[in-house]
């Protein structure tokens, strides 16, 4: 046991000590679980009236409709859960923070927009958004949010305190690290095909009555969740699922109940 100790690092001993799992774990789960509901959210909650698009041209967008402030509310706190995320390393923490800065930037920097509601919108339109150096700020913004993100699942969350050994079988850490540069890698993916999408005309063009960008940030928000849900090993944990002790105990504490 005591070799076990200074192998792992004093946060990771915390978490096997049961002391830090709430702010670990369920911190994790709380940031993945807000993206990946954020653009089902805002699909299903927004108003529409005839002459509204079905789905808006980019998430962004949403910041001109009924649901403007629910986009507003997610992205905050979002940024609020990276900001008191801790990592293992200086690293993390920096990114976790620049993504916190950044998402927050997002929420209060609106974007340019081509199309907008006829009815319901909770925002009033600005036909001159804030940039820097010519460019939009929220596209700054959004840019680096997403390349951090990436950085994090990619560089950081693949980090192990733990001594590897060759084994048959494969482990839970080693599957949740093929998820993590999976999911950086599309995330990165995807800000560059959207990076193209911006600025060649042409390309753009051949989408106008499909919701791309929207599509695009989409898939890379996704990503990001199924990465932080891993990392809160929602998804291939170690040992027994969180879900299924949760369960054990509630149905110990009926029973106890019950009895009395």
């Amino acid at each position: 046991m005591e070799s076990l100790k200074t192998q792992l690092s004093p946060d990771r001993l915390k978490e096997k000590e049961n002391k830090l799992v709430f702010s670990y774990m369920t911190l994790r789960n709380f940031i993945g679980f807000s993206g990946m509901f954020l653009p089902i959210l805002l699909i299903l909650a927004t108003k529409t009236s005839p002459g509204d698009l079905p789905i808006e041209s980019s998430i962004s967008d949403y910041y001109y409709t009924s649901s403007g402030d629910i986009l507003v509310s997610v992205l905050c706190a979002m940024g609020a859960f990276l900001f008191t995320y801790r990592g293992y390393s200086t690293k993390e923490n920096i990114l976790s923070t620049i993504a916190s800065v950044c998402g927050i930037g997002v929420a209060f920097s609106p974007t340019a927009t081509k199309y907008l509601r006829d009815s319901f919108s909770v925002h009033t339109f600005l036909p001159d958004v804030p940039k820097i150096m010519g460019i939009e700020r929220h596209l700054i913004f959004a840019g680096i949010f997403f390349i951090t993100l990436s950085l994090i699942s990619l560089i950081c969350f693949p980090l192990t305190d733990a001594p590897q050994e060759k084994k048959l079988k494969r482990t839970q850490k080693q599957k949740r690290n093929i998820v993590y540069k999976i999911c950086g890698w599309i995330m990165l993916i995807c800000v560059a095909i959207m990076v193209i999408y911006i600025v060649t005309n042409k390309f753009s063009s051949l989408f106008d009555d499909f919701p791309f960008i929207f599509t695009m940030e989409t898939i890379a928000i996704e990503a990001f969740a199924v990465s932080w849900l891993t990392k809160g090993e929602t998804i291939y944990p170690d040992g027994e699922h969180y879900l299924f002790t949760g369960y054990k105990i509630a149905r110990e504490s009926i029973v106890n109940t019950l009895k009395k």
